[in-house]
């Protein structure tokens, strides 16, 4: 084995690839052929069976009263906000670190979102930041479970009692964990997951509101099934909806990824232990721990910290070679309020911050996400944990070659541009 690193032309540590995602077996195979053959392929006229069951299934799983299925991660956030009757001058506060669907639910109920600094710890949202930025038109707080671990939600619960501000959680990272034993998504007034191509749960896409509240689990069905409402439903009030319902399709597939998922569960968390271990070892290298409030650990990406004093080289350049190596790390999610994919220019964004009686182009200060993102954060996909310990003993491996040649690779030539996200 070559010990120059492949970015400088030597031979890269790994040429084989990582677990193939998303998995599937005669489990998928076996739901889907059920819906094909009953010929109810929607949520509407028709019994949604399939939905009913995964409701049922899902919001056991997740320690939750209700769940409601819905087309996406995103539409989930939106629904869950209009449940809570967020709209037009009112403002919901989102942590800086997180993907646009999380800041573009506020807006799509004409609300402002309101952008809170992370924890240098962990990337997820820092409930003193949070503190610092309630107002009277406060409304919601929407805490970001990042990575592979929870927002703190022992402070972020004690915030919610002292403000009345309900919290709705973002989970589309972490379907299957634990707080305390209880699941994510049931802490908050309601919790929303993704079950987009990437998650750890995918039917391709689709999503899922959480709650134990009745009339707010009446009121995201309504929503998500444009305003109908059910026989015996109860709530007050008009309520203006879209179709958002998943299909009979990603309910059955959702049903088989359901039924595996502790078991993904499980050797992911154990294979992160062992790369936790590795990675803390090399100089320059920190991984996000366990917390250990997190009683079971789900994981979207592994996160792990660069210090560059102490490695010796920029974080992009350490990811860049960790790449020319054969490990697809990336460098995490971008600040949302810097995304091409949330343009602050945008005629909707500047509509609810003017009903908000807030500027536009209003500075915004979260030092910490800058930092993680430009010169911190290191991302590796949940997938490259679903093999077995040599492809987590590569990444360590690719790591130390990386931290052992950071003179060579500081003092580089290198062409191309930095890695993106």
């Amino acid at each position: 084995m070559s010990s120059a690193l492949a970015i400088l032309g030597g031979r890269p540590l790994r040429d084989r690839p990582f677990p193939r995602w998303p998995v599937f077996d005669e489990r998928e195979r076996a739901q889907v052929l059920d819906v094909l053959e009953s010929a109810n392929w929607g949520g509407f006229p028709s019994p949604n069976r399939k939905a009913g069951e995964l409701s049922e299934k899902f919001a056991a799983f997740q320690s939750a009263r209700f769940a409601v299925p819905t087309t996406s991660g995103t539409t989930a956030l939106e629904a869950a906000l209009k449940a809570l009757g967020i709209g037009p001058g009112d403002e919901v506060i989102v942590p800086a670190i997180t993907f646009a669907a999380t800041a573009y639910a506020p807006v799509a109920c004409l609300a402002r979102p309101v952008f809170a600094d992370v924890l240098a710890d962990n990337g997820c949202i820092d409930p003193s930041s949070v503190r610092k930025l309630i107002t009277r038109r406060t409304k919601a707080i929407i805490p970001v479970h990042y990575g592979a671990t929870l927002a703190d939600l022992d402070a972020l619960s004690k915030i919610s009692r002292e403000h009345s501000i309900p919290i709705v959680e973002d989970c589309a990272h972490v379907p299957g964990a634990q707080w305390r034993e209880r699941g994510a998504g049931a802490w908050g007034a309601l919790g929303c997951f993704s079950f987009q191509t990437t998650k750890p749960m995918t039917a391709g896409e689709g999503g899922m509101i959480t709650t134990d509240d009745p009339e707010l689990e009446q009121r995201c069905q309504s929503i998500i099934n444009c305003g109908r409402r059910r026989p015996g439903d109860t709530f007050e009030g008009p309520v203006l909806g879209a179709n958002y319902r998943m299909t009979e399709w990603q309910c059955a597939v959702l049903l088989a990824q359901l039924a595996r998922l502790p078991e993904q569960i499980e050797k992911k968390s154990r294979l992160a232990a062992r790369l936790r271990a590795g990675l803390d070892s090399v100089r320059g290298l920190r991984a996000v721990a366990r917390d250990p409030r997190v009683t079971r650990e789900a994981i979207y990406a592994f996160i792990f910290i660069v210090d560059e004093a102490a490695l010796g080289v920029s974080r992009n350049r350490f990811v860049r070679a960790l790449r020319a190596e054969g490990i697809p790390a990336g460098v995490g999610n971008e600040p949302v309020y810097r995304s091409a994919l949330f343009p602050r220019q945008s005629a909707p964004y500047r509509a609810a911050c003017e009903m908000a009686g807030a500027k536009t182009d209003a500075p915004i200060d979260c030092p910490v996400a800058e930092n993680l993102f430009e010169h911190a954060m290191v991302a590796i996909p949940h997938e490259c944990l679903l093999g077995d310990e040599r492809e987590v003993d590569d990444i360590v491996a690719a790591a130390e070659k990386v931290a052992r040649n950071a003179a060579a690779l500081k003092n580089a030539d290198l062409k191309r541009q930095e890695p993106s996200s």
